[in-house]
């Protein structure tokens, strides 16, 4: 045997374990190889063949119409700041993308309406300050003779719909191929978002991907309104800086409660378990006068025992087969439990306290947000003693402005790491130019008081302002003193790659949920199966039946041509689909194609006399330019199909590619292997060969 032979031989083993390793995460029983396992991609199959998850979202709108409110009301107030003007700006919440300024010079209120439309052009319209909703319950109601009321705009307002059912999209793509997810289909239907994930809709992976692709991921900087003002005012019934001080008061009564007890004495938050507490804290720089207050109320997840229509529109996950009597137990959140107080569950038939008690209600500006922790880590927020109780997770209320200060898009860069004094999950932050000014101004006009952090309408954490944050760079920490740290981990993470692949513009809602079966349908999987299985028994028989034992050489290199394409789709992590199966099919045609045109001319050579060896090589020879022909011409068909098709043509291009350069592979390479190997066992000159 001469020795390129041998080394030929050793490539071709190579080859083969390359491939079985390749395909070893595809095949069943794959979660069992070990970690240090060096492939892990695998073969996905696509929605034609497999089935998986079909999405309905819808946009709200109506938080990109009030976001642009916000993004306005900044802009006066900092010209109002900069100009010394005495103006109050407000953006109530009816109607929506209203903003209201209230000033009390004439001439400057008429100046105001010639800024607005110079500024801001069709972008906002007029709105009669007779239909804004003001706080009914203040004590001191604006004169509408004083105020300026404008509205966001219908033409702009629709055209936020269009851009932001646009951007939603891309987004929703661009999260669902960070996550892995093999053609997946996002198209935009009217107002909705359609997407269709395949897989097995109950595996944990999948079930992150939905959650990733509804959560708005939007980070946005609000201020805490502590009551610290509210602990001076004169009218503290009616004053709005009041709100969160008169609904602590009534959900819990330190003249009624036991010592050192933080359960509710209100009847109705009682029974909800819903608890009430007290932060204080000292600025370092002793800001904003001295010691502040903040009133929150905080309740713990439980398990509650609901209908199944309820645990559907919540959230929450079960098993047909655990619903009984039409129930089934869910995981209700702490937050859960206090919005159910606060606003009530029309499916429970349960009046919230806003409902029977109006004088509670939280003024349209403000807003009440949450933040999860972990109790009883390493923090003091809990003085229950009840430890059943404390080993589940609590949310704790902040009363913040919904004035959105600072959102993500001002921020260039987002960088995960750890606290080198502590060790807990911080992420770095770099400001843009812009957002940098504007995050210095903020932080030195509230210092003193806390800066929340809310990412998809939750408190991720909030600071206290010490002082005066410029230089365009800050440090979120991920979650309180008490929180879990692979969790916080794990939000940090979330956080980051917010922030690097954009958040939406607005809020996902949605509107159904449906497994999907293969949309082939099982029939057509079946005889699309057994047609692949017929078609290779009968290359096998014709090949064998005509060539004999070369015939034999030609099945390997089929097999081999097979499993080689296989191992390059799972090296990628490619998606199988009828027409990438059509395309593998189409290359095993060119494969067995290129194999008779070998064996032809081999044929022709022994009847013109030649010896074995001869014919072989001149076999090769000779219709190697034949089998190079074909394959380019193919190849260039697929490189335009690929270039110019989309969705299933596109596949069947990649795998048509894949397959010239397999076919290729195992018609010059392969078999001549064994062919070489035939002619080098025998001894001496062959006389013919089995052809």
């Amino acid at each position: 045997m001469d020795r390129s032979l041998k080394w030929r031989t050793l490539a071709l083993l190579i080859g083969v374990l390359l491939c079985a390793g390749l395909l070893a995460p595809t095949w069943p029983g794959s979660h069992s190889l070990p970690s240090w396992f060096p492939f892990k991609k695998k073969i996905s199959l696509g929605l034609d063949l497999q089935g998986g998850m079909h999405l309905v979202y819808t946009i709200d709108l109506g938080k990109a119409v009030s976001d642009k409110a916000y993004d306005i009301r900044r802009d006066l107030e900092s010209r109002f700041s900069d100009e010394k003007l005495d103006a109050k700006v407000s953006t109530p919440g009816r109607p929506l993308g209203a903003v209201v300024v209230t000033m009390a010079d004439d001439k400057k209120r008429e100046e105001l309406k010639s800024q607005m439309k110079a500024d801001y052009g069709d972008t906002v319209e007029a709105l009669d300050c007779a239909s804004v909703d003001v706080d009914a319950y203040a004590a001191n109601k604006p004169d509408a003779t004083k105020q300026v009321c404008f509205e966001v705009s219908t033409s702009y307002a629709e055209g936020i719909r269009k851009s932001a059912l646009s951007n939603a999209v891309s987004t929703i793509r661009e999260r669902i191929n960070e996550r892995g997810v093999a053609e997946p289909s996002v198209v935009e239907k009217g107002d909705d978002i359609i997407v269709e994930l395949p897989g097995d809709p109950n595996d944990s992976a999948m079930i992150e991907t939905r959650e990733i692709i509804s959560n708005t991921s939007k980070l946005e900087f609000k201020v805490v309104d502590d009551s610290t003002e509210c602990l001076t005012s004169q009218d503290k019934e009616h004053d709005p800086k009041c709100a969160m001080l008169r609904l602590y008061n009534h959900v819990f009564d330190a003249t009624k409660s036991p010592p050192n007890s933080d359960k509710a004495t209100d009847p109705a938050a009682a029974a909800l378990d819903i608890r009430a507490s007290i932060d204080q804290w000292q600025p370092e720089e002793g800001g904003a006068g001295g010691k502040r207050t903040d009133y929150y109320l905080f309740a713990f997840d439980r398990d509650e025992s609901q209908t199944t229509a309820w645990a559907r529109k919540h959230g929450c996950l079960f098993n047909e087969d655990n619903v009984e009597n039409g129930k089934v137990k869910c995981r209700v959140t702490g937050r859960q439990i206090i919005e159910r107080y606060l606003l009530g569950d029309k499916e429970l038939g349960y009046k919230g306290v806003f409902e029977t008690n109006p004088e509670l209600r939280i003024p349209t500006d403000h807003e009440i947000s949450f933040e999860p922790t972990e109790p009883n880590r390493g923090g003091d927020a809990v003085k229950g003693k009840d430890k059943q109780v404390n080993e589940n997770m609590l949310w704790r209320t902040y009363y913040l402005d919904s004035a959105v200060r600072l959102t993500g898009s001002a921020i260039s860069n987002a960088q995960p790491g750890n606290d080198p004094n502590n060790g807990r999950p911080v992420v770095y932050l770099d400001f843009n130019r812009y957002g940098g000014r504007v995050f210095g101004d903020l932080t030195a006009q509230i210092v003193g008081k806390k800066l929340a952090n809310v990412l998809d309408s939750k408190v991720v954490s909030a600071p206290t302002i010490n002082t005066a944050i410029r230089g365009g760079r800050a440090v979120i920490t991920m979650g309180g003193s008490g929180t879990d740290v692979q969790r916080a981990e794990r939000d940090r993470e979330r956080l980051v790659n917010a922030l690097r692949t954009g958040s939406l513009p607005a809020p996902l809602t949605l509107q159904s949920e449906s497994n999907l079966g293969p949309t082939l349908g099982r029939d057509s999987i079946d005889k699309t199966r057994n047609s692949f299985i017929i078609g290779i028994i009968l290359v096998i028989i014709i090949m064998v039946g005509v060539y004999r034992w070369s015939g034999w050489i030609a099945v390997f290199a089929v097999i081999f041509h097979i499993v080689m394409t296989l191992a390059v789709m799972a090296m990628f992590g490619a998606t199988l689909t009828l027409p990438g199966i059509a395309a593998i099919v189409l290359s095993i045609g060119m494969e067995v194609d290129g194999n008779i045109l070998i064996y032809e001319r081999i044929r022709d050579e022994l009847l013109l006399g030649k010896s074995v060896r001869g014919a072989i090589d001149l076999g090769f020879a000779r219709a190697f330019s034949a089998i190079l022909d074909g394959q380019l011409t193919t190849a260039a068909a697929g490189w335009v199909l690929l270039q110019y098709g989309s969705g299933p043509i596109k596949g069947f291009a990649v795998m048509l590619l894949v397959g010239v350069f397999t076919t290729l592979s195992t018609n010059i390479w392969v078999t001549r292997i064994f062919f070489d190997w035939y002619v080098s066992r025998k001894k001496g000159a062959l006389a013919t060969i089995s052809i």
